[in-house]
């Protein structure tokens, strides 16, 4: 099977790209007020999407500026982790090339109700053509990667009906199904022994690597090891070999820092590896199905109930998590002012 039908997952017979794929990352626009506070304009040109944990997405270079910020379209996005270190979504490491490339503000609705993961979706879209002196035609597909905020790790990049099913309510990480929920955050995250397996077998180690989104991303999904060091030194002599040397160096540079943190992942930290604790301080607090007063929900805590802060974004509240007497959990808004917070 040639590149274009890996890629898209189809063959027409005849089919040759005529131009490269443009990649092209876009979230689904922000569909209410509370997503939009979390976005906040850094300068004219840029802007930030604040994500739990104090992480959060620098966006820049936008292609419609004088849009209002939730609709720009920016062809630069750049991860933040709480501690300062930073790698670029787009273009990816490695990569100067930025052409028709653009990405759009997540929805607030795309972070687990966890706090732990962001799904982003993009397209990717290339012109074809049927053969020799044929007219061209656009063809796209859409797709979803999902990144774990702690850790910068893209734990999968799917496509189809799999992007469409959404964090589940209730659940601190589940995306549809639970078969659903394997293939996006565990099934395919990327590893050194994952990717040295499937070029063992004889597959293209360039492509085995872009497929897990960059060797960068390998690095941040499994930081290296005295354990994963041989996998690791085999996945450069066949980067090298296959020319890819710009990937090769990264896993190079990622050897000789073992013992400490792979590059651009960040030093863990408490408030990175570990939620806060709440503890109701009124007799009574009413609990919200979102940050917003008019989304009261029958439910509520009493004076001392304990409660797992899962992130405080919009000002002024706090998305928690409850387990009650019979460890089932309930994952609701409360006002931040009836918390005590503690580390």
């Amino acid at each position: 099977m040639n590149a274009c039908c890996r890629k898209f997952g189809i063959c027409l017979s005849g089919i040759h790209v005529v131009r490269r794929i443009a990649i092209i990352l876009a979230a689904v626009p922000l569909m209410s007020g509370v997503a939009e506070q979390a976005l906040a304009a850094t300068s004219s040109s840029t802007f930030r999407f604040s994500l739990p944990g104090g992480a959060a997405i620098l966006y820049s270079t936008a292609s419609n500026p004088q849009a209002l910020l939730p609709e720009r379209s920016c062809q630069r996005a750049v991860f933040h982790f709480p501690n300062g270190a930073t790698f670029s979504l787009l273009p990816r490491i490695g990569k100067s090339d930025t052409a028709g490339a653009e990405i759009e503000p997540p929805n607030e609705s795309d972070i687990s109700p966890s706090g732990q993961y962001v799904v982003i979706g993009r397209v990717e879209s290339g012109m074809v053509s049927s053969g020799p002196g044929q007219s061209e035609s656009v063809l796209s597909r859409e797709y979803c990667s999902v990144i774990k905020i702690r850790t910068g790790c893209i734990t999968a990049d799917q496509t189809g009906e799999i992007c469409g099913a959404g964090w589940q309510a209730g659940q601190p990480a589940q995306w549809g199904t639970d078969d659903q929920t394997n293939v996006m955050l565990r099934r395919d995250r990327p590893s050194a022994n994952r990717v040295l397996h499937f070029i063992s077998a004889g597959q293209p180690p360039r492509s085995i690597v872009d497929d897990d989104s960059g060797a960068d991303n390998v690095l941040r999904c499994d930081p290296p090891s005295p354990a994963s060091r041989q996998a690791y030194q085999k996945i450069a002599i066949a980067l090298r070999a296959a020319g890819a040397q710009s990937e090769a160096r990264l896993i190079e540079a990622g050897l000789s820092k073992v013992g400490d943190s792979a590059p651009n992942t960040p030093l863990p930290s408490p408030t990175e590896t570990e939620h806060l604790v709440g503890i109701v301080s009124v007799e009574k607090a009413m609990l919200y199905t979102a940050p917003n007063d008019a989304r009261a929900s029958r439910a509520y805590l009493v004076r001392n109930d304990t409660v797992t802060v899962l992130k405080q974004v919009p000002t002024g509240w706090a998305y928690v998590d409850y387990v009650n007497a019979s460890g089932k959990h309930l994952l609701r808004w409360s006002k931040a002012e009836q918390l005590t917070i503690k580390p």
